[in-house]
């Protein structure tokens, strides 16, 4: 019963979290590890638990997402495709593996956080190679977010936010929808490969519904730079945390 409780509170959080700025893996993971899961097992049932972050935040991103459905769906597509790749990277990996790695993108993901945003430049047109850069980018998040996915929010508003331009909770409510659909072919694929934890399916899905529609409505209210601060620090304090018990 305290195992349902401590599941459903942290998948609440978690859910919260993925509306903000994306941050289902980053928080459940050693949830999952703290509980027995196996690393991989862990991340793949995370991921098939987020489809239902992503219903919550989608609907709650619907204002938002009105006048940007074209970019939204060209977005997500490209970073779809890098998510299918990044799955079967993760599906072909060993858990000591994947242990040890984790808590560098872990680390990564706090120290980008934290790092103090550049001044934008106004030109209007940037080259093509430039321009075809930032576009790649958004493949190899998606890349990343197919095999582990902490931080992968931020990463992608960075870059939408040079791509669109506009408001940051536009950005947000794109890499919302991007983020949807690249879990839900994530977790198509994870379901039948790899062994996903159903025992704690109901608790996950149940948090992450409820916060996944109420982290989108806290971004209209706080300011993103106390919660990138707050997450950034935790984040770093994690990934030493896992990255001790990985090799040492």
């Amino acid at each position: 019963m305290l195992t349902m409780v401590y599941l459903i509170f942290m998948s609440l959080l978690a859910g919260i979290l993925t509306g903000i700025i994306g941050m289902a893996s980053l928080t459940l993971y050693p949830v999952l590890l703290s509980i027995g899961i196996s690393p991989i097992s862990a991340n793949a049932t995370i991921t098939v638990a987020t489809v239902g972050a992503g219903v919550g935040t989608i609907a709650s991103s619907l204002k938002e997402l009105r006048n940007h459905w074209k970019m939204a769906i060209i977005v997500a597509s490209l970073s779809t495709t890098g998510s299918v790749l990044g799955a079967l990277i993760l599906i072909h990996s060993s858990n000591s593996g994947f242990k040890k790695i984790v808590p560098l993108f872990i680390l990564l993901a706090g120290v980008m956080l934290l790092w103090p945003s550049t001044p934008k430049n106004d030109t209007k047109k940037g080259s093509t190679v430039i321009t075809f850069i930032k576009w790649l980018n958004v493949i190899l998040i998606g890349l990343y977010n197919g095999y582990f996915g902490a931080a992968s929010g931020l990463l992608m508003i960075a870059v939408l936010s040079k791509l669109i331009g506009g408001k940051y909770i536009t950005y947000n409510a794109i890499r919302n929808f991007s983020s949807f659909i690249n879990n839900i072919c994530s977790a198509v694929m994870f379901i039948f490969l790899l062994q996903i934890q159903w025992s704690v399916m109901v608790p996950l899905i149940l948090g992450l519904f409820v916060g996944g529609y109420v982290g989108p409505i806290i971004v209209r209210y706080i300011p993103s730079k106390v919660i990138k601060n707050i997450i950034g620090i935790i984040a770093i304090f994690l990934a030493l945390l896992l990255g001790y018990q990985a090799y040492l």
